[in-house]
């Protein structure tokens, strides 16, 4: 996908105007870390005071657009997740603001940690169980894409765990990898959070085999990074 810069600016006009609160406009996920294959933009708000959610909608595809956008509005003051949070400062840029309202919630950002990416491992067993269960194809592939998902999600954890990335060390996580692990997290992103969770494009008739084979990648990336952690 090819991102337009003058677009982004567009929208950021488009989207003060309608809210003059807003203090940062953060582009964040996949069209950072992977624009080539990212199916949408991720765009994070945050504002004094937050309007009707739908001005907000207007106001960006108010502008022509070739690409989808996922949109997060947050008033400052409310609590955000951690699993979010981590999300968007291991891969963002600063579309409009400093990135200090940003990084100020970073400020209370707990750690990362290896147990935390082993229970990720646990949930996306648990998504690929339930996709098992139901004979409704929408149903199935929900949640088969989720477990992929949540299995690239667990090696992030893990790399993120690894190089103790914090506010000081923000990034793409492959860039600080050493290999061989640098380049196995680069087929995470483009096989199981592009191709499989994004795209949907995993093997249907072996849904199970499919995910055992990667669930051991990922368990055995994990225990890797640990062990070389110690």
């Amino acid at each position: 996908m090819i991102i337009m810069d003058d677009s982004l600016e567009k929208i950021c006009r488009k989207l003060l105007e309608y809210d003059s609160n807003i203090v940062e406009i953060i582009q964040f996920g996949s069209s950072i870390y992977s624009p080539k294959y990212a199916r949408d933009i991720d765009i994070l708000v945050f504002t004094k005071r937050a309007k009707n959610y739908g001005g907000y909608i207007d106001a960006i595809y108010s502008v022509d657009i070739p690409f989808n956008i996922d949109l997060v509005v947050i008033e400052l003051g409310k609590k955000l997740r951690e699993e979010f949070l981590r999300g968007v400062l291991v891969s963002h840029k600063i579309l409009y603001g400093s990135g200090k309202y940003l990084y100020k919630y970073v400020e209370n950002l707990g750690d990362s940690s290896y147990e935390e990416a082993k229970s990720a491992l646990i949930a996306a067993r648990d998504y690929i169980e339930l996709a098992e269960k139901y004979s409704n194809p929408l149903l199935r592939d929900r949640h088969a894409r989720e477990a992929y998902n949540t299995l690239f999600h667990a090696a992030r954890i893990a790399a993120m765990t690894y190089l103790s990335i914090n506010i000081s060390r923000w990034g793409l996580i492959r860039r600080y990898l050493p290999e061989p692990y640098k380049s196995e997290f680069e087929k995470y992103i483009n096989i199981l959070h592009i191709e499989y969770f994004y795209n949907g494009n995993y093997p249907k008739n072996k849904i199970k085999e499919e995910f055992e084979k990667w669930y051991k990648k990922i368990e055995k990336f994990i225990q890797e990074l640990e062990q070389r952690s110690k």
